[in-house]
């Protein structure tokens, strides 16, 4: 028996935004290149931390995400899914002394677990419990809090954090290539703070897009002229195609009033003695005003298409892929 594993890992990236002022750095010996894969939706994750490589709060900033290629081209812009959950709440009613619990006139966003800073609040005080409007904390205020002091609710893990979706759809029509990206986070006056995917100020680094791991469908022919009635002939694929071959065309006409017959052949070379047979038909009434599609199966040497009536210039191309 052969036994082979495999990897669930998060594509994580570690960037530093320069907020507060750089004093101190710690430097990174390197930082490593993004590969995203075509054919599949591809979820980079980033977290943004300050010069001294402590998480900082993204509540108030969006973040934002673009890509351009060796010409610098912008060929993604995407906005960030920010993971942080990060709430701040005032206090609704005056603590009579030092305790446990405090009252909210809304407990929205507050969950077991987070991490809860503020004043009177002791250091690493986390929520513990949730009833109603009234958090418990796993220790005491240091003294009674006062109503209306801003209290702030936040999970450590997320802090910071936020997600790049990049669709199988993006990357569609973008060839595998190194593309350059950037990364900057955009507050509510849309005021740009750039950050760096490491602290010696790159402000730019590399993704990969690969399309090894889903090649994707093969490239589409495109044939628009027709010789008597009849297309050039099209070479099926046979080689690639099993028993079930799958075909599908799409015919893009203008007013064009007849049929569309899809002819196929098992002759090895196509000469004017050659033997068609049809496989499918399109029938047109000259109101189609988008492409109609037709699929049809089989393992064919060659296919054309044949109009009953004259296409010229009623159909503009027909796209076939194997």
């Amino acid at each position: 028996m052969q036994k082979n594993f495999t990897y669930l890992l998060k594509n994580k990236i570690i960037i530093v935004a320069d907020i507060a002022g750089l004093v101190t750095e710690y430097r990174p010996v390197y930082q490593k290149s993004i590969k995203v894969s075509k054919g599949i939706d591809n979820v980079l994750e980033f977290e943004v931390k300050n010069h001294d490589q402590k998480p900082i709060s993204l509540l108030n900033y969006t973040p934002k995400f673009v890509a351009y290629d060796e010409n610098k081209v912008m060929v993604l812009e995407k906005d960030g899914a920010v993971l942080d959950d990060v709430v701040e709440k005032s206090v609704s009613t005056t603590q009579s002394e030092a305790g446990t619990t405090l009252e909210f006139t809304s407990t929205t966003g507050i969950a077991v677990g987070q991490r809860v800073t503020g004043t009177y609040i002791k250091d690493k005080t986390l929520v513990s419990a949730i009833s109603g409007n009234t958090v418990t904390l796993n220790k005491s205020t240091s003294s009674a809090v006062a109503s209306g002091t801003d209290i702030t609710f936040q999970t450590l893990i997320k802090k910071g954090a936020f997600t790049i979706t990049i669709t199988e759809n993006d990357l569609l029509n973008i060839d595998s290539q190194y593309l350059s990206y950037a990364v900057y986070l955009a507050d509510a006056n849309n005021t740009k703070t750039l950050v760096y995917t490491n602290t010696d100020f790159t402000s730019n680094h590399n993704i990969y897009v690969d399309d090894n791991t889903f090649p994707g469908p093969a490239d589409t022919y495109s044939v628009s002229a027709f010789t008597d009635q009849y297309t050039e002939a099209i070479n099926a694929q046979p080689a690639l195609n099993g028993n079930t071959a799958l075909h599908t065309a799409a015919v893009y006409t203008d007013s064009y009033v007849g049929d569309v017959k899809v002819q196929a052949t098992l002759d090895n070379q196509i000469t004017s003695d050659s033997n068609w047979s049809d496989v499918a038909t399109l029938s047109f009434d000259g109101t189609e005003t988008e492409p109609k599609p037709v699929n049809f199966n089989g393992v064919f040497n060659y296919i054309r298409f044949y109009a009953s009536a004259d296409p010229t210039n009623l159909i503009s191309k027909i796209l076939v892929r194997n």
